[in-house]
């Protein structure tokens, strides 16, 4: 019962931190994206992205993370689904942009549960991107962790690191690292579930839109995935 009212009083201060946040940049200006993203470890999933500005070089970022794969739920019922509102601020001559977010997982991915659970785990994550002349660089981390377990939980860390070069404004190029791994597992040791390291290209619209393609070898020991990888990406404003 504490974890069901701890989870309904961050939903209620997350909502209404939003609402407030609204009505004080309520003429700001509201973009949002769609990001697809299918890689060789985890699957498909679709990434919905939006940003209201508060005032300049700071904004409220909301997002959902659609996953479809099936082993994340009951064969396509109970898919894990990812919520979350943050802020967003731009700094260094807007060369540098920092996200922290807080989320929620729905589902039963973490939880372990037979069926799905509201908010059952919680998600802090930062997201950071530098652009500047010839560089580019993206970083993330997130940290999954349960709050509805019964008895087969587990908790994740993902973060991923992308230095790259750009060749002009259409088309850069740079190193891909990806990690996934358990952090706590109840039902024994915690594994690496996939480490990604090799390359990536990517392109880049005069429309805002960009594709990125990463590949490599899978470093991970635990063998849990292949030894090799694939991910592609989209960003995709609208």
């Amino acid at each position: 019962m504490k974890k069901i009212r701890l989870i309904y009083i961050l939903y209620l201060l997350l909502i209404s931190f939003a609402v407030q946040a609204q009505e004080e940049g309520k003429k700001g200006k509201t973009s949002f994206a769609i990001m697809p993203i299918h890689n060789s470890g985890a699957g498909f999933n679709n990434v919905f992205l939006g940003s209201h500005e508060l005032k300049p070089k700071k904004n409220l970022t909301f997002y959902s993370v659609f996953w479809v794969n099936p082993s994340f739920g009951n064969q396509g019922k109970d898919l894990f689904l990812e919520t979350g509102v943050g802020l967003g601020y731009s700094l260094a001559n807007n060369k540098l942009y920092l996200n922290p977010s807080l989320g929620f997982g729905h589902g039963k991915l973490l939880s372990g549960a037979q069926e799905t659970k509201i908010a059952e785990s919680i998600i802090p994550s930062l997201f950071m991107v530098y652009n500047s002349g010839k560089f580019e660089f993206e970083a993330y981390t997130a940290y999954y962790k349960s709050l509805r377990g019964e008895g087969n939980s587990q908790d994740l860390l993902l973060n991923w690191v992308i230095p790259g070069y750009k060749v002009n404004d259409h088309l850069s190029f740079g190193a891909f690292y990806e990690h996934l791994g358990q952090t706590r597992a109840d039902a024994g040791d915690t594994k690496t579930l996939y480490q990604f390291l090799g390359a990536y290209i990517k392109t880049t619209l005069n429309n805002g839109v960009w594709f990125r393609f990463a590949a490599g070898p899978n470093v991970s020991g635990d063998n849990l995935n292949s030894k090799e990888f694939y991910k592609i990406q989209a960003f995709i404003p609208i």
